[in-house]
């Protein structure tokens, strides 16, 4: 397959911070080498690795593809996802048990599932999507004593992407919560996915009258809103549709973002839902 040289942008000072996020997207990629929908490292050094050529991404592809094939790419993200935070578990080929319990902590957390870091590439001769950039991924602590997994913090405070736990609005200027949080943060942000798939668009737009941007003054009536329970607007047009395949993203859409971590469900979840109806709708639309 074709390869690709990914450095460091000569504008970025080489650090100590910089090679530890490079490291971390290093280590974390080889870590996945057997997922099918992340893209493939050969090596990596400094502020360098040497990565499979990814061509294009996911969000120019969504208007060209079916309501059946926007489906598939749903299916497979949220698979990418799972495999993401099933590293280092063992579980038994074909059961899904042992990741669906919301009581295990990953290993393994992306921390930054948005479009910009969904590629395209071929797998067998299909196009699949490639989950990329691990630079601000998690490596997941534990007590040495208890086995608890140690806290962590977000890194960005952005409320139209982030789950609302993520969030802390009182006394801290960074505004990012200093709570218990963990790999349900992607599952929400895997939501966010979700609704650009099934809707065209980025989540919270359509709240604020279709606005081309979010403004800050959005982002504070955002912030609100999630901490109350509330969901980015999806237009009726979408919500109304009859097609199958769209309102099977919507679900597992909803699902992703319920706002308490605790009874969201794992990604692993998610992919099986969708991954069953993909085979269900696109048998049918095969007949």
């Amino acid at each position: 397959s074709n390869i690709v040289i990914k450095s460091l942008k000569y504008y970025h000072e080489p650090n100590d911070e910089t090679f530890e996020l490079n490291r971390v997207d290093g280590v974390s990629m080889e870590q996945l080498t057997h997922s099918r929908y992340i893209t493939d490292i050969y090596g990596y050094c400094g502020t360098t690795s040497l990565q499979e050529f990814a061509g294009g991404n996911l969000a120019k592809f969504l208007p060209a593809l079916k309501p059946v094939q926007k489906l598939s790419m749903a299916a497979w993200v949220a698979a990418g996802v799972a495999d993401i935070h099933e590293v280092g578990k063992k579980i038994i080929s074909g059961d899904s048990t042992a990741a669906t319990n919301n009581t295990v902590t990953a290993s393994l957390i992306h921390n930054d599932i948005n479009m910009d870091n969904i590629l395209l590439g071929n797998r067998d001769g299909i196009r699949v999507p490639l989950i990329n950039d691990f630079n601000i991924a998690i490596f997941r602590k534990k007590d040495a004593e208890t086995g608890a997994p140690c806290k962590f913090r977000g890194r960005f405070f952005n409320p139209q992407w982030m789950a609302p736990e993520q969030m802390f609005t009182k006394d801290r200027e960074d505004e990012l919560s200093i709570g218990f949080i963990n790999e349900k943060i992607d599952v929400y942000a895997l939501g966010n996915i979700l609704y650009k798939i099934a809707v065209g668009n980025s989540p919270w737009k359509y709240n604020f009258n279709k606005a081309k941007k979010i403004l800050d003054e959005h982002k504070e009536k955002i912030t609100r809103t999630k901490l109350k329970g509330g969901k980015p607007k999806v237009p009726d047009e979408v919500k109304n549709s009859e097609d199958p395949s769209i309102q099977a993203v919507l679900t597992a859409m909803d699902r992703c973002y319920r706002n308490d971590p605790d009874i969201r469900p794992s990604a692993r979840e998610i992919s099986d839902y969708l991954n069953k109806k993909f085979l269900t709708i696109g048998r049918k639309s095969n007949e």
